[in-house]
């Protein structure tokens, strides 16, 4: 014995529809949309590509967690651990070698190298951009003799990476 299976269309003897005719109608499942978090996306990509390039993976650096929604209480907790609103994504505490500072009163004329790199990504759509914290970061970390950078992609961050290194990408 053979077992119909029953679906809605035969229970209801209606005729197939295209999906044309469902999208026409407003019916039809909505295409997959584009992924949320590009700019972890990103980032991802790059830490990742750092960890496994030998001439950087041994080289002190971090990502900072300042992004995501939290609770009151954990945002509470942070804040009084010392996180701050706008610090950079990705920081790598290492003096750059190709990387001059520019030449300032009191200074050694810019000779000496750049005493860390700060890499602020940002969703490669173009959607996004620098607030006032991130502002603020740049200048107080400019200031102290570091490279501040706003990358939109891994590839971006990489050749910012190797050129403030000083090696071939």
């Amino acid at each position: 014995m053979t077992r119909r299976i029953v679906t809605a269309a035969t229970r209801h003897k209606l005729p197939p529809v295209s999906r044309e005719r469902l999208e026409e109608l407003g019916l039809a499942k909505k295409s997959r949309k584009k992924p949320k978090y590009l700019e972890a996306i990103q980032q991802r990509l790059f830490v990742k590509r750092w960890r496994l390039d030998p001439r950087t993976k041994h080289l002190p650096a971090c990502a900072i967690p300042n992004g995501g929604k939290r609770g009151k209480l954990e945002a509470a907790l942070l804040k009084a651990e010392g996180v701050e609103k706008g610090a950079p994504d990705w920081v790598l505490f290492a003096p750059g070698l190709s990387a001059p500072m520019p030449p300032e009163p009191g200074r050694d004329g810019g000779q000496r190298g750049r005493v860390g790199l700060a890499l602020e990504f940002k969703s490669p759509d173009g959607t996004g951009r620098q607030s006032d914290e991130q502002a603020a970061w740049q200048r107080k970390l400019e200031q102290c003799g570091w490279r501040y950078e706003i990358v939109t992609t891994a590839d971006e961050a990489w050749r910012v990476l190797c050129d403030y290194l000083g090696i071939v990408p």
